[in-house]
């Protein structure tokens, strides 16, 4: 018997390789996955074109892209051109004739728009009900069921293990999933093409280069020179672009007739993004070139000026109202495991452990307060080992040794931090009444030079490189961090090699 083919188009909760992925291969299913970290629906749109004839040979094709479709359109006005992306990829998904299943993900970031994330939900669904795709839908079930105050792992990615349990039930189900509904449309989309930086002029072949993940590999371009464009793309449209930068601080620049688009890329993995701007026709002078830095370029999605670009008035309350009922055939909710009992055992878990493997830590931190108290007239080390980084570092470290550890570790983190800054709130209201109580500069210990050797143990910089995750969340931070990790690891297991 011939394995099945499953295609994976979807944010980075399907890029995580121990979740949906695993699940799946547990089940002898052959897996491709063209996911991608932060990036929304355009960016499925852009793989869905380029990698075509994948798609077309796929037994199932699983989709997502709700939670950055709020957070990169997370306003009224960039909702238009959300509605416009999320349509145009359904209608593409509906006319490949092949099995889709949708998930809808809970989207409780608190950083979000919520209006936008009820319209972005609310659209999802109705295109899924349109056109007859599979859903299934854990915004639904974590309202349900009361569970949005779950903890997971960074308030928008679930936990490994329920992920890949949902792929193993979707590798029993294959056969069970409908093809979409038969309905008499035309595709009125205009004509998409996914352009590689190989098709474009000025091309310098000693500027190519590979980059790999686990996850992908791509050919990049190291962009230093102008790029122009042949003239086969005249007259089309820059949606988007695809990067894989080298280094933070980089620039680029689109320059046409009608003026420039610029983009800072503070990152160093592969990226696509919106250009936001449908006026940038591609002219015989239209060029793209890098500012700062040179940019790692794969490619851009470009549209023709022909074509149905929903510019129509959205109704946005009553999207928001309109009460959407998925026929019973495509609605495969019946796949999520039972997550409120996970949650169950884990609270419980947690409530009779944490107190006791918290005591531990506490009498650690307490120590620590001992010591610094004692010695903070002429030690810098205890300083240092006060400090934030240290002390998260030190728990990522002996939560690591064991799977309950891991599943404990975002509890003990946000424990940690949370004292941590009740700590420094008592400290900053005692020196406000009494001056005199302020620590000295740390320059000014006698063991100052040697405490500094502390910062470059593993625990301080694991410690540094989560709370560097946690204020960049927005640009990456939390998928950059998983790799940081790695590199950090590496750099100390080959020191002491």
């Amino acid at each position: 018997m011939d394995k099945k083919n499953v295609v994976l188009l979807s944010e980075s909760n399907f890029a995580f390789k121990n979740g949906i992925t695993q699940g799946l291969k547990n089940k002898g299913i052959n897996v491709i996955n063209l996911s991608l970290g932060l990036t929304p629906a355009l960016q499925n749109l852009y793989e869905l074109i380029r990698n075509y004839q994948i798609l077309k040979n796929a037994d199932l094709i699983i989709t997502s892209s709700n939670i950055n479709d709020t957070l990169f359109y997370n306003s009224l006005e960039l909702f238009s051109k959300s509605y416009q992306i999320i349509n145009w990829l359904h209608k593409e998904l509906y006319f490949l004739n092949k099995k889709i299943l949708c998930f809808l993900f809970p989207n409780p970031q608190k950083w979000h728009n919520i209006q936008c994330s009820k319209l972005v939900y609310a659209l999802h669904k109705k295109l899924i009900n349109k056109y007859g795709f599979n859903i299934i839908d854990l915004n639904e079930y974590y309202l349900k069921k009361n569970l949005y105050d779950f903890i997971r792992r960074d308030e928008a990615h679930g936990f490994d293990f329920v992920m890949r349990k949902i792929g193993e039930k979707i590798a029993n189900n294959i056969e069970n999933f409908s093809l979409p509904r038969k309905i008499d449309i035309q595709n009125d989309n205009p004509n998409f093409i996914a352009l590689n930086v190989k098709e474009m002029k000025n091309i310098d072949e000693n500027n190519f280069k590979n980059k790999t993940s686990w996850l992908c590999q791509e050919e990049i371009y190291e962009l230093k020179n102008e790029l122009k464009f042949k003239s086969i793309y005249h007259n089309n449209i820059i949606l988007g672009v695809h990067t894989w930068n080298n280094q933070d601080n980089s620039e680029i620049e689109i320059k046409n007739d009608i003026g420039n688009f610029n983009r800072n890329l503070n990152h160093s993995f592969s990226f696509f993004f919106d250009t936001y701007n449908r006026n940038i026709k591609i002219t015989k002078n239209t060029t793209i070139l890098s500012k700062n830095n040179p940019v790692g370029f794969v490619g851009l999605l470009l549209a023709s000026t022909e074509g149905n670009y929903h510019n129509e008035n959205i109704d946005f309350k009553a999207l928001i109202k309109e009460n959407i009922e998925i026929e019973k055939k495509y609605n495969f909710n019946h796949l999520i495991p039972p997550i409120e009992w996970y949650k169950e055992i884990i609270d419980e878990y947690c409530s009779i452990m944490d107190p006791i493997k918290l005591a531990s830590l506490q009498n650690q931190i307490n120590t620590l307060k001992t010591q610094l108290s004692n010695s903070q007239a002429n030690s810098a080390k205890a300083r240092i080992q006060n400090q934030l980084s240290y002390k998260l570092g030190q728990a990522m470290i002996e939560n690591s040794k064991s799977i309950l550890g891991y599943i404990r570790m975002p509890y003990v983190l946000s424990y940690i931090k949370d004292k941590h800054k009740q700590e420094q709130k008592i400290y900053q209201e005692k020196i406000k009444k009494d001056p005199s109580l302020k620590l000295p500069p740390l320059e000014s210990y006698p063991d100052y030079n040697e405490a500094l050797k502390f910062k470059e143990h593993l625990s301080y910089k694991l410690g540094e490189a989560l709370i560097k995750a946690n204020n960049n969340w927005y640009r990456g931070g939390y998928i950059k961090l998983w790799f940081e990790i790695r590199r950090i690891k590496k750099e100390f297991k080959n020191k002491k090699a």
